[in-house]
């Protein structure tokens, strides 16, 4: 009788009941994903030469990149609950004719981290990937579910802060309430500040993720680290030496046709800001300093990314990762005279989404439109975890379109912004607004979309397709 395979039997017994990591959770892929805020893709890795992005232009040479990625809706709550459940929001509930709550968006299903650390992953989280903090729901799903805000009263606005500002300016009711009480989500303002990187909350995340991958995370399982940036969300407020790389005079306006009204009066996407008028009241100068604050609180969290990734390449671990970055929607910074996010229009719906993996061996530009409900099935996929029959996803696995070279796809982005439901298709984006108007812009030919095509006769026949095609689609619901 052969020993061998009564000692095989034999250890089975003496193991059984106890969890096992060894040859399946090492053939795993340690997951690393890279959240921005407000991060539009106007950046020097899709070609904008304004923005100063070394370390997101470095990775885009390692990675698939994403040129037509796009968000169901185009606000962080609706959005990143979306990535993280696979489910389309539209961020209205029309039972109880009210917003929908992100804990209650979360809740809908089994998120992907909940199901990697049950397929044996050593989970972490830091920074912004929910909206806010982990929610009580998820608290379980991660090994350490760390904090969005270290000092969540001040974000980025207390007393040690405004000692160090060395300039601020832009909405000056604003800048007043800032440096009188503390700084809100939604003031339109900049501030350089002479201090470290982790004098501020991004810094500080940076400081925790690479501890996670140097220090703390259990190395006899592969690991699934988030980690979610702050800025470039309002208020523009970044250290001195990211201001100091831009000239005074570095913001650009956006495109404007000659001879149009500088008005929003007829802008379908109501918003909180739009009383404020054009620009929200800024002048031109006051906009183009505020752009300059937008692009050096890009710069500062493209160098904390850089700082990650560094962590990586010293542990002997940046190979065999795989790495997805992610903005959460675009930005309009004058766009149709507006500033935020929240409309329809492309600009606000268009992010940035790249993805390495080990299967990656050179750059490459992806044109399909994709969604961030894609996210969810493609980690899935590169883990080699299989989709549980409990969860509903409405996007697909992007692996095809990372190794295949003529992968199959013929899928769209449906949108919402503010009850107003629309299609992204290779050319043309449409939206039927609550009011009942309808939009339809050719991406080609007009990029800013100024001129909308909706009531010209011969587009009529592609207006009803496009509105049969968003009317088919499921909302809120997995």
């Amino acid at each position: 009788m052969k020993l061998f395979p009564i000692a095989i039997l034999l250890l089975g017994i003496l193991l059984k009941g106890m969890p096992v990591f060894s040859q399946n959770n090492q053939e795993k892929k340690n997951i690393l994903m890279i959240v921005f805020d407000d991060l539009r893709p106007l950046i020097g890795a899709y070609g904008e030469p304004d923005p100063l992005t070394p370390n997101l232009d470095a990775f885009a040479k390692d990675a698939v990149r994403f040129n037509r990625a796009y968000v169901n809706y185009p606000i962080c709550s609706p959005s990143r609950a979306a990535m993280i459940t696979g489910v389309r929001f539209d961020y209205y509930s029309k039972e109880k004719k009210k917003k929908l709550k992100f804990d209650d968006m979360i809740a809908s299903q089994q998120t992907w981290p909940t199901i990697l650390k049950e397929n044996g992953y050593w989970t972490a989280t830091r920074g912004k990937i929910y909206h806010g903090d982990v929610p009580k729901s998820e608290k379980s799903s991660w090994h350490i579910p760390g904090n969005f805000w270290i000092n969540k009263g001040s974000r980025d606005g207390d007393a040690t802060i405004k000692s160090k500002i060395v300039e601020i300016g832009g909405d000056q009711k604003a800048v007043q309430k800032y440096m009188k009480k503390t700084a809100t989500p939604s003031a339109l303002i900049y501030a350089s500040v002479d201090g470290p990187d982790d004098l501020l909350n991004d810094g500080k995340t940076t400081n925790d993720v690479v501890d996670y991958i140097k220090n703390k995370r259990d190395k006899s399982k592969p690991f699934a680290i988030a980690c979610g940036f702050g800025r470039p969300h309002l208020p523009w407020v970044a250290p001195k030496k990211y201001f100091d790389m831009y000239p005074e005079d570095a913001g650009t306006l956006a495109y404007f046709p000659k001879g149009t009204k500088k008005s929003i009066a007829d802008e379908f996407f109501s918003d909180k800001h739009k009383s404020a008028g054009w620009n929200e009241g800024m002048d031109d100068e006051t906009s183009k300093k505020l752009i300059r604050g937008y692009m050096a609180s890009s710069t500062f969290v493209d160098a904390q990314m850089g700082k990650v990734i560094k962590a990586l390449k010293d542990e002997g671990l940046y190979e065999d990762t795989i790495i997805i970055v992610w903005g959460d929607h675009g930005y309009h910074l004058t766009d149709h005279g507006l500033w935020r996010k929240g409309t329809g229009y492309n600009v606000a719906l268009r992010s940035p989404l790249m993805i390495k993996t080990p299967s990656v061996t050179k750059p490459k530009v992806v044109e399909h439109v994709v969604q961030n409900i894609d996210i969810y099935p493609t980690i899935l996929e590169l883990a080699g975890i299989e989709q549980p029959k409990s969860i509903g996803l409405k996007g697909h696995s992007l692996v095809p379109l990372i190794d295949q070279k003529n992968p199959k796809w013929n899928h769209f982005a449906y949108t919402c912004a503010k009850q107003s439901y629309g299609v992204v298709t290779d050319k043309y984006r449409f939206t039927k607004t609550q009011a009942g108007d309808y939009h339809l812009y050719d991406l080609e030919k007009d990029p800013e979309e100024w001129n909308n095509l909706a009531k010209e006769p011969k587009y009529q026949k592609l207006v009803k397709e496009l509105e049969t095609k968003m009317n088919t689609v499921v909302w809120n619901k997995p």
